[in-house]
């Protein structure tokens, strides 16, 4: 059976290759090591991932960190296999990498469907937009650790920040303490997560940094060591099965395509006088949540969907598209998603095919003039 440990130390204890060895991380205290060898004055420990050796000294064996506040007596964090598992039995993901993830299984329509006093401004149309859009991150508790953003969560995967970058994911946190302070204490709060620097420009996603028990978390070896842990893993899959937190997710989503829609200027037009399906709104909402500087990009520089107009444009003869029908946006809209597919964008082309999915099955629709959002 596997033995795990809790660091015991303040500043964070290092994680070497060998004993005086090169540093591959430093351990925060309150973490959990699974111990691998006993070393006598060294332990071999793997460390969400990382294995190498840390001072014994500092290592309380047979214990996790979580245990006082998510567990019951005794309990720690571990993998059986490839599942993560909470001190109480939970099996909240699968290891991945230096992570774990967990895609979830509530949709943002299944809980509005269920809840629909609490959106009473939430047209069907933007939730058939946020919905397909959806299929290509998550559902409402998916969670993510295994990627260069080291902590990633729910139905529009909202991220702690790649490298030294500011995240989405502190601004969605940020919003569930201003309007739902209990739930905000309650998942994250009383073990020292905050927020802070968040930024709400006009056309871009708010986003900020986080702090933990005060020190605001800005660079990656931070993150790395004290996000990248399966106790925050837990703590955000938790989150996601509460009400007051699927709500805020939603109404956060949902705010997203006012970002870009319709407001966008193209050759002297709006975004939504080009493009007005389910469909063309979700593939560029698709590409705001994946990549919003093509959408909304630098003073001066063509968005992916201004250079797909021009391109139609310049097929066609006409940028007036009062009398368009449906054949002229879909045409407009295959010019768009091949215009993307050259970008840096992550799998366009995938993603794009998945919002296609949702019109096929009649979950949007592709028809000109069908977004009343």
């Amino acid at each position: 059976m596997a033995e795990f440990g809790t660091v015991k130390a303040s500043p964070p204890l290092m994680l070497r290759e060998t004993p005086g060895g090169t540093i591959k991380a430093k351990l925060p205290d309150g973490s959990t090591v699974e111990i691998l060898e006993d070393q006598g004055a060294f332990l071999k420990v793997d460390a969400n991932g990382q294995v190498g050796v840390v001072d014994a000294r500092f290592i309380i064996r047979g214990a996790s960190g979580a245990e006082a506040t998510d567990a019951a007596p005794g309990g720690s964090f571990h993998f059986e296999g490839k599942a993560a598992i909470a001190p109480d039995g939970t099996r909240f993901g699968t290891k991945s990498g230096p992570g774990v993830f967990n895609l979830g299984t509530t949709s943002m329509g299944q809980f509005v469907s269920l809840h629909p006093d609490r959106f009473p401004n939430l047209k069907p149309s933007r939730l058939r937009v946020m919905q397909a859009v959806s299929a290509n991150e998550g559902m409402l508790e998916a969670i993510n650790t295994f990627d260069n953003s080291f902590l990633t969560f729910g139905a529009f995967q909202w991220t702690a920040g790649a490298a030294d970058g500011a995240g989405e994911l502190p601004a969605l946190i940020g919003r569930l303490k201003q309007s739902n302070p209990s739930a905000f204490n309650q998942f994250f709060g009383q073990f020292g997560l905050d927020t802070a620097s968040i930024k709400t420009p006009a056309s871009s996603p708010a986003t900020g940094f986080f702090t933990l028990n005060g020190s605001v978390l800005k660079n990656a070896a931070d993150k790395e060591t004290k996000l990248r842990t399966l106790e925050w893993a837990f703590r955000f899959f938790k989150s996601g099965h509460d009400d007051g937190v699927r709500q805020v997710e939603i109404d956060h989503a949902a705010g997203r395509i006012d970002q870009f829609y319709p407001k966008a200027a193209i050759r002297n037009r709006m975004i939504g006088d080009f493009v007005t399906s389910e469909a063309g709104v979700a593939l560029i909402l698709d590409e705001h949540v994946n990549r919003p500087g093509h959408v909304i990009p630098p003073a001066g520089a063509l968005s992916t969907i201004a250079k797909a107009v021009n391109q139609f444009v310049t097929e066609h003869g006409s940028d007036d598209p009062e009398n368009w029908t449906d054949a002229e946006e879909r045409r407009l809209l295959e010019i768009y998603i091949q215009i993307r597919n050259t970008t840096n964008m992550t799998d366009s082309q995938k993603r794009a095919n998945r919002i296609h999915d949702a019109v096929t099955a009649g979950l949007a629709s592709d028809h000109r003039l069908s977004y009343q959002g």
